[in-house]
């Protein structure tokens, strides 16, 4: 006869209480427990201790009540005053919810895990507090583009592109303590310019497609990113993209989506990206999670160059260039596939920020 599983404490008991009757030895008990019940046997110091108490003249099978045991933790007021703790505190930590409730960590544990039937679980670090009408136009844009893309020709997927602006480190950051040198007694410490780390990161205009990247454009120092030089100098780089890989068509019958910045929204940019035969994608306000450039490019990017030093700017935008370069072709088409998964997540958060990898 094979063991049998999930044989309880309170089984074993009973069958050492009827066999002690029958004058067993303990010996006997355990071994035929053992056969019974494999793993899951009682220990024979256990079994010992029954045999005894039951030669003694006990009757039940029970176990008596431990002294010392918190007998209150876990009655209804502990229990209601626990929930209500945590409501009103969902960042305290078992230790404060004991001390507060006046409990053991350990019955305070009990209470969270198995009577309420929590779990601490990492908050969702979102970019902004979202009002129900920027809700709705997350919502609302999400539709019109899954009902003019989802579904369609793949290849309308290609004419989409994207970009923004990022800020790239230039040099590391050098902090104060970093700056100490070893010099014998006397000698005099050198110099280091603070003007050389002022400045210590660069502005750039960085724009792709399905096929692969298309342009990146580091703004000049001193220079504030405005509408007109978005029309006059980040857009018209783009155009020559294009030419060159369109030479009949250029920009024209594709689609430019970016977010809604002040410099992307002026009039300047849209009477260029008209004359460029361009049409924009619509996106809302505090939308990174459904912009391809934030939600995967600028990362990629960044990981890639970040703690490095370069010479100059050139040094940087050349590094930046064969970054965006090596990256497979395959990675931008999938991005933009995925822009359209997050389209579909918006509309099942009802155009509330949803829990994306």
């Amino acid at each position: 006869m094979g063991p049998c599983p999930n044989f309880s404490e309170l089984e074993q008991r009973t069958y050492i209480k009827f066999r002690t009757i029958l004058e067993i030895s303990p010996k006997s008990i355990h071994d035929e427990l053992a056969t019974i019940c494999g793993e899951d046997t009682l220990s024979y110091s256990t079994v010992r201790r029954w045999v005894s108490q039951f030669r003694e003249g006990r009757t039940s099978v029970q176990d008596a009540p431990r002294p010392g045991a918190p007998k209150l933790a876990t009655n209804n007021d502990k229990l209601s005053e626990v929930k209500e703790y945590v409501a009103s505190f969902p960042h305290s930590s078992v230790e404060e919810v004991a001390n507060y409730v006046g409990i053991s960590t350990g019955s305070a544990h009990i209470i969270l895990k198995a009577d309420l039937e929590l779990r601490k679980v990492q908050v969702r670090w979102v970019p902004h507090c979202l009002t129900f009408p920027q809700k709705a136009a997350r919502l609302q844009m999400a539709k019109e583009n899954l009902e003019i893309y989802e579904g369609s020709d793949p290849r309308r997927l290609l004419e989409i592109v994207t970009g923004d602006e990022t800020w790239i480190q230039f040099k590391p950051l050098i902090r104060k303590q970093d700056g100490t040198v070893w010099l014998k007694k006397g000698e005099v410490p050198p110099a280091v310019c603070v003007s050389d780390f002022r400045d210590p990161k660069v502005l750039y205009c960085i724009f792709f497609d399905g096929p692969g990247p298309v342009a990146q454009i580091p703004v000049p120092k001193g220079q504030t990113l405005t509408g007109q030089f978005y029309a006059d100098v980040v857009l018209p780089e783009v155009e020559k993209h294009y030419l060159k890989r369109r030479p009949k068509t250029g920009t024209r019958g594709l689609k430019i989506f970016h977010d809604d910045a002040k410099p992307h929204k002026s009039l300047a940019v849209r009477q260029k990206i008209k004359d460029m035969g361009m049409h924009e994608v619509p996106h809302p306000p505090y939308s990174p999670d459904i912009a391809p450039c934030d939600f995967w490019l600028f990362r990629k990017l960044k990981d890639n160059v970040s703690g490095c030093e370069f010479e100059d700017r050139l040094s940087l935008s050349r590094a930046i260039y064969r970054c965006l370069e090596v990256i497979p072709k395959d990675e931008y088409r999938k991005t933009v596939e995925n822009w359209i998964k997050r389209l579909n997540s918006v509309v099942a958060y009802k155009g509330d920020y949803f829990e994306h990898s």
